[in-house]
């Protein structure tokens, strides 16, 4: 189902709980007010009437006002005349149809019907002396109230057909299904269109990704969004970001190695031709060492552009641990120290201060591992190479020194370039291994310097780490 059909759906149905909830709890409550309203009218005109039947009866005979009543009454006593109205007419000439539907009687203590309305029979309605009850009289269900006076010489008993106040509920009643049936296909209607407008902007960024290709990654543009969208807009732009810095990064890798490989592996393929075609063992043998050599230089340009495709920066801060770094360094420093002893150099770790920080493992072990290489590999036999670890409280400082020809200056920044390599270097490599260093130093948001030692030959290499 989609978003659309779902939000409708779920605020129809609250729609629908909410406004049938609200009429029924409305009908309700109009229903318990009517009951009271006219309970107290009721009331109200049985303590009116007892009041003027006990003023009167001290000047004049109830029978001369029954007598008024009966001339001055809306209809006659069989009520003959209601079949001139339509069941519609309320309103009368002299008066309205309600008037049938309400009436009243007055007794005295000795039980005797001395004032009623012409609507009521002449026997007592009521069983109770005062208060409330319901009657049945002349097939209508009534409401009747009775109020006896203080002295007990009078009881007035009123009363109203019940069919009036359902008439009324049945109204209100009517209204409110009324709304309700409109009420909730409007509310459907305008949350439909509303919902599609809202969800608009999600549609057009449909388009927009759809329309996109394998090999065109750029940001996606969507102006004036809501900011749910361009939350929306932004993650995937920062996804198509690093989706393109991941294409490009194998682009690059795939290209240097097809470049770099050919050039080894046209090597191997000769002097493997060489030896298969020499005439004598020792070139056999000088053709072979060549194809070893050419084997191995291969086998170290794979591994480096392996490690260097490892080096991904997406989702890097996930890799950090707190790790003791001074146990790498003399690790990876004691891996190297068999290279070193066959050439006849002093490798030593001058200091190693305690230093635990949040850095990746593996991609530290890589550039310890390949900044000593190439401080072994150009350091002629009987030099120094000395290591050392400094920490404070923000940072700390990984460095290398050794009293090899080192890089001419002019020259320090291009070493750090993917292939690049110095001349006049007999040393075999492929130039990927300070590119690598980079790599780490950047992903660590470190800082490499080249510098000339004290001693004035040879190269200095300092990694400044901070603490993340």
């Amino acid at each position: 189902m989609s978003i659309r059909t779902i939000l409708i759906l779920r605020l129809l149905l609250v729609t629908v709980i909410l406004v049938g909830g609200g009429s029924w709890m409305s009908y309700a409550t109009i229903q318990h007010e009517t009951q009271e309203l006219f309970d107290a009218q009721l009331a109200r005109s049985a303590r009116l009437i007892l009041s003027l039947v006990q003023a009167d009866r001290s000047r004049i005979e109830l029978s001369s006002i029954q007598r008024f009543l009966d001339q001055n009454q809306l209809i006659s006593n069989d009520y003959s005349e209601l079949s001139e109205f339509n069941d519609d007419d309320e309103e009368l000439p002299n008066g309205h149809i309600y008037e049938t539907k309400l009436g009243f009687q007055i007794w005295d203590d000795a039980g005797n019907l001395i004032l009623k309305s012409t609507n009521l029979p002449v026997t007592d309605i009521s069983a109770e002396q005062n208060g409330f009850s319901d009657n049945y009289l002349s097939n209508y269900d009534w409401r009747v109230f009775s109020l006896t006076s203080i002295d007990g010489k009078y009881r007035c008993v009123t009363a109203e057909r019940i069919d009036v106040r359902n008439e009324l509920i049945e109204e209100v009643s009517e209204g409110l299904l009324e709304l309700f049936l409109v009420l909730v296909p409007v509310l459907s209607l305008t949350m439909w269109f509303a919902i599609s407008q809202g969800l608009a902007p999600l549609q057009r960024l449909t388009t927009q990704i759809r329309s996109r290709s394998a090999d065109k990654l750029d940001s996606i543009t969507n102006t004036d969004t809501p900011a749910e969208i361009q939350t929306i807009t932004d993650a995937l732009n920062q996804l198509l970001s690093r989706l393109k810095g991941a294409l490009a990064r194998e682009k690059r890798i795939t290209s240097d190695a097809a470049h770099e490989l050919r050039t080894p592996l046209s090597a191997v393929k000769l002097h493997a031709e060489l030896a298969r075609k020499a005439d004598n063992a020792s070139d056999r043998i000088t053709a072979i060492d060549q194809v070893m050599r050419g084997i191995d230089r291969t086998t170290h340009l794979v591994n480096q552009l392996l490690a260097l495709a490892r080096l991904e920066p997406e989702e890097f801060s996930q890799k950090l641990k707190q790790i003791d770094v001074g146990k790498i360094l003399v690790e990876e420093t004691a891996l190297q120290a068999p290279i070193a002893e066959d050439k006849h150099l002093d490798l030593s770790i001058t200091d190693n201060d305690h230093v635990k920080a949040r850095v990746d493992e593996t991609s530290l072990r890589l550039l310890i591992r390949n900044l000593l290489s190439n401080a072994i590999s150009y350091t002629p036999s009987g030099g120094i190479i000395c290591l050392g670890l400094l920490n404070d409280e923000k940072q700390f400082c990984l460095i290398i020194e050794d009293n090899g020809p080192g890089i001419p200056e002019e020259e320090r920044g291009r070493v750090l370039e993917r292939f690049y390599r110095l001349q006049n270097h007999q040393e075999t490599g492929c130039g990927i291994g300070l590119s690598i260093v980079t790599q780490v130093v950047e992903l660590h948001q470190a800082a490499l310097s080249m510098e000339t030692p004290e001693k004035g030959s040879g190269l200095k290499v300092v990694v400044v780490f901070p603490k993340l």
